[in-house]
């Protein structure tokens, strides 16, 4: 067999057990028309009859047939035609029937956060139609569906108009409304308020949940289902389909409680009809199974339900090959390959035994034979299907595949090494990160014990996560009996929140219904949240059976490179996986899946070094007005912009465990290196160690940086400030901006103005928009540009004008009072607050941005650890802006490319998107003014949705790194749309690795170069800053 017929084969991807994700996926790669379309048009039927009348209750149908005879897949072509007629589709696994409503009310809920047929997700369609119907205005159904912010205010007028179109129906059901509508936002706390109440958990407080209008959640599930289901039916019809009956009875009649579990289904599946509204419930079952539901169940469940006939194996031969040639064209032409006939390794005389199989055993046998084709590295075409008539194998020369192994040896190590355990468990990531990491390590371990067709895993889920991944074993493939261990990762530690979560993966599990073959374990490194609530439910689920393991990072970093092998899909992954078994060496499998006796060890692979880079093609020399930004990932040519770029400014938009620290520090040390001071902003004391030689040269360097870091130490003059703490090296600023330097510039002394008064606003207790606040803005105005004509202002000064203010400076009516009260504000907040006031000795902002004699550059690193709270920080960047505004004016770079650069990490805090802080308008004044004269700024920040829309628009160079919070991930990727690119794996780059925008250049994606000082895994302490403070003063 030669490559090109491998990799074919290889890129083979043939499942027959779908589940009900799958019913999501598009079904035109996969449909065959003539197969059992008599079920879809009963079912579509009873769509047209709801689609017609808006009252309607249509009568239910079942869909019967043997394990294996597509009832799954049928689900989703009806899935695909309900919503192409602008319908609903609903689907419910039903695992433990003492939860029916449950069951019920958690798959509404998972489906509404599956695709919809004109937007992301099902929610989004239902609540733009909703927001149509009540003719709100286009920027307040932006907000509704989440596509905006959105407010107490918008939400009330969207209640109130829709009231006006559907009066009983929002009178019955606009609790329930109002939490789909914070389901759907992109706040976090709004859509966690939204799912508790839905999901009538007590997670938040009526004081919490009171100003969305939510008093008590729904009395019961049910009444939850109910109320969706009536508000639904103003957008259109439903379809609910009801799926994993099969293996909840084939358990229950195995046992003792067969006849009450029959008892429970058939109840609630005769409620159906009655709780919803215009909506078509479907059972896809067993033929024996709906049997024992009419036998011995109640008699009138089967009035309620039109029964379609059950479903036939492959009526012929052209069928059967039709099949495998629709799912093979595919794969074929993603691999570039044009096979001798489209059923290729299958000849077309085999599909004449077809008839006899089901879809299912189709599937399976044509799997087979690929995978004995793969094995034995040999093609042998198959002209029967039956089992009696096997072809026969010569044995395969192992000669050639050490050098393929060694390949992905190489790649699974440097994957592992570069892999982000922090972001797999982090509280805000991990409904991103755990299910595509746990998804990839069950994929591998089934692989590794030769792709056994008794297991599957689930693909990842939607957006409504009940579980983060669940493997299935097939017990008996004629009742469609399975075994399941589910997982799902916790880190929340409010324990609300994390009860919630347990929850729903109880639900999602069926866990509670005491079933052998139901496993669950919650993955959680932290102690549960103390409580007694949390406490006596975490003790009843392991008292169940249930378990809470740890996640250790070296099964993260494993599975991580799992995933990222399996993204490459060499097609020799298969081979290595089964040689290798590096799922089976993860901690976590090991400790929760049962296996055989006989099931493989893991081959530990060994992690060199990485293989290091050539002078050629490492040592890249670049101009002194060049600025590397990084390697080109695929090609490995260097990434650089101009020193002068940096004057229009630069962001960096990633999370933790992405780089972000590392790529702002040697951004630093660049420019260090070319002779440009810096003033670097120092939040989480891990930029205080600039000044700091590696103790020994970290893996990450290549061949040339161990020079640059020589270079960079010897000459550059490192200084840490220490603002508000004179154990180390204070730091101070006047409050007040230079306005003598402004004063004949009329546009500029009016920024000079508009920037103080958001400083002194705060300060003086002026906020909102009522009555006093406009006029107290106003009078302070008023007092500003009055005082700031004076020679050198002073904030003391400034307050006794205010305590005794001119006449002729306000005409409002009680100016002088509104004065008065501003002025004590004010010496109020000078006492609680020196460094408000300019205590200490204010510094020259040259002092920062200029070395010492016999040093190139000088970084001063302003630590905040004496400025505990925002508002002191944000005071205080506001004086050194100003500060800093005035002195690169009177000091512009002029023919230099650049003069200084300012870096503001955690930008979100200092220019928010939402609101003003002291300093949002002398950071924006900064952002749009200070290129003229020559001072490049650097943003970094985690939150790129929370951070003012200025930021990205004023700076030409932008990276995209890791980011975890599904709403940050949303916001950046929107941001690199507006920039003309693409940032689609954003959530799963590796650390070091970024996307970069530069100005009129298309999109790199780069790893970045490792930093040039000491940067350990974890930062200094307060003391340790103090130290390196004082040690070079």
């Amino acid at each position: 067999m030669d490559t090109r017929h491998r990799d074919a084969l290889a890129s083979l991807r043939l499942t027959w057990a779908p589940t009900s994700d799958d019913l999501w996926r598009p079904q035109a790669a996969t449909h065959v028309t003539g197969l059992n379309e008599h079920a879809v048009d009963d079912v579509m039927d009873a769509f047209g009859d709801a689609l017609r009348d808006e009252s309607s209750s249509p009568l239910g149908v079942v869909i019967r047939g043997p394990a294996g005879s597509g009832k799954t897949h049928l689900l989703g072509q009806i899935r695909e035609r309900v919503q192409a007629d602008g319908g609903f589709f609903f689907v419910v696994e039903l695992l433990d029937a003492a939860s029916f409503w449950q069951s019920v009310r958690s798959g509404i809920l998972e489906s509404l956060g599956r695709p919809g047929a004109q937007r992301e997700t099902q929610l989004k369609d239902l609540l733009w139609d909703l927001s149509s119907l009540a003719h709100v205005s286009r920027a307040d159904r932006r907000a509704i569906i989440g596509d905006d912010d959105l407010d107490a205010e918008t939400l009330y007028r969207f209640i109130k108009a829709l009231s006006a179109a559907a009066k009983e129906t929002v009178r019955q059901c606009h609790q329930t409304l109002r939490a789909l509508v914070l389901l759907g936002s992109n706040d976090f706390i709004a859509h966690d308020i939204g799912e508790g109440f839905l999901q009538g958990s007590e997670e938040f407080s009526v004081e919490e949940r009171g100003p969305w209008g939510l008093r008590a959640a729904p009395a019961s599930a049910q009444e939850c289902v109910r109320d969706i289901s009536r508000l639904v039916a103003l957008a259109g019809p439903s379809v609910l389909a009801v799926d994993q009956i099969d293996t909840l009875l084939a358990q229950s009649l195995a046992g003792t409680s067969g006849d009450g579990v029959l008892e429970q289904v058939a109840h609630g599946l005769m409620s159906l009809r009655q709780t919803t509204r215009r909506t078509v419930p479907v059972v896809a079952c067993l033929p024996a199974v709906w049997e024992h539901i009419q036998d011995r169940a109640a008699a009138s469940v089967a009035d309620r339900f039109r029964v379609t006939g059950v479903l036939t194996p492959l009526p012929s031969a052209d069928i059967g090959r039709a099949i495998l040639e629709r799912r093979f064209a595919a794969s074929y032409a993603s691999a570039g390959f044009t096979p001798p006939y489209p059923s290729w390794p299958l000849a077309p005389v085999a599909f004449e035994e077809a008839p006899s199989y089901t879809p299912r055993q189709l599937l399976i046998r044509a799997d087979t034979h690929v995978r004995e084709c793969l094995k034995h590295g040999e093609i042998v075409e198959l002209e029967h299907l039956g089992a009696d008539d096997q072809p026969s194998w010569e044995t395969q020369d192992s000669v050639g595949t050490a050098s393929a192994s060694a390949a992905l040896d190489r790649r699974f190590a440097e994957y592992r090494r570069r892999a982000v355990p922090e972001a797999a468990v982090a509280h805000d990531g991990e409904d991103i990160t755990m299910p595509e990491l746990l998804s990839a390590a069950l994929r591998a371990w089934i692989t590794e014990r030769d792709g056994e067709s008794m297991f599957v895993s689930d693909p990842p889920p939607g957006t409504h996560v009940m579980l983060h991944a669940r493997l299935r074993e097939s017990l008996d493939s004629d009742t469609d009996d399975e075994r399941h261990w589910a997982f799902r990762a916790i880190a929340a530690s409010n324990a609300s929140a994390a009860l919630s979560r347990v929850r729903k993966a109880l639900t999602a599990t069926g866990f509670s219904s005491g079933s052998d073959r139901r496993q669950l374990f919650l993955l959680r490194n932290a102690p549960w949240p103390s409580g007694k609530t949390t406490a006596a439910e975490i003790d009843a689920f392991h008292a169940a059976g249930g378990r809470t393991l740890p996640l250790s990072d070296d099964d993260v970093r494993t599975m991580t490179a799992l995933r990222d092998l399996i993204d490459d899909d060499d097609p020799e992954l298969t081979a290595w996986l089964r040689a290798r078994r590096p799922a089976h060496g993860l901690s976590l499998l090991a400790e929760t899946l049962a296996a055989d006796d006989d099931a493989p060890e893991s081959v530990v692979v060994t992690e060199d070094e990485p293989e290091p880079v050539s002078e050629t093609v490492d040592d890249h020399t670049f101009s002194a007005t060049e600025i590397p930004l990084g390697m080109e990932l695929k090609t490995e040519d260097p990434v650089t912009i101009p020193l002068s770029a940096l004057r229009k400014h630069v962001a960096i938009f990633a999370g933790s465990g992405s780089g972000k620290t590392v790529l702002i520090r040697r951004l630093v040390e660049e420019c260090a290196l070319r002779g440009v001071s810096s003033i670097v902003l120092d939040p989480n004391n891990d930029l205080s160690r600039l000044g700091t030689a590696w103790p020994q040269q970290p893996s990450g360097w290549r061949q040339s940086d161990g020079a640059r870091a020589d270079d960079y130490l010897t000459n550059t003059e490192v200084k840490i400030w220490t603002p508000r703490r004179t154990n180390g090296r204070p730091l101070a600023f006047q409050p007040l901006p230079d306005f003598a330097s402004v004063v004949d510039d009329f546009d500029e002394f009016t920024e000079a103005v508009e920037s103080a008064c958001e400083a002194l606003e705060p300060r003086a207790l002026i906020s909102g928009k009522t009555q006093k606040a406009t006029r107290s803005r106003a009078v302070l105005r008023e007092a500003l540009q009055h005082y700031g004509r004076t020679a050198e202002p002073t904030l003391g000064e400034f307050i006794r004008l205010l305590a005794d203010l001119p006449e002729d400076v306000s005409d409002i009516a009680g100016a002088h009072q509104i004065a008065g009260d501003l002025s004590q504000n004010l010496r109020a907040a000078m006492i609680n607050d020196p460094m408000f006031g300019g205590g200490g000795t204010p510094v020259d902002p040259g002092v920062l941005l200029t070395p010492a004699d016999g040093h190139r550059a000088r970084v001063s690193v302003i630590s905040m650890i004496g400025l505990p709270s925002d508002e002191q920080r944000q005071s205080f960047v506001n004086q050194l802006q100003m500060a800093l505004f005035a002195w690169i004016k009177r000091h512009p770079a002029g023919d230099r490319p650049l003069g200084g650069l300012l870096v503001m990490d955690e930008a979100q805090n200092f220019a928010p998107a939402k609101g003003f802080t002291a300093c949002t308008r002398s950071t924006l004044a900064l952002s749009s003014q200070a290129r003229k004269y020559g001072l490049g700024l650097v943003f970094a920040t985690q939150a790129p949705k929370g951070v003012n829309h200025n930021i990205p628009g004023n700076a030409a160079t932008q990276f995209y790194g890791l980011l975890n919070s599904p709403a940050q991930i949303e916001a950046a990727r929107e941001m690199a749309r507006a920039k003309g690119g693409l940032v689609p794996d954003i959530s799963r780059l590796r650390a070091g690795n970024f996307y970069v925008a530069t100005e009129g250049e298309s999109f790199h994606r780069i790893v970045a170069p490792w930093c040039l000082s000491y940067h350990p895994a974890s930062p200094p302490s307060a003391e340790d800053v103090l130290a390196l403070a004082t040690s070079t003063r």
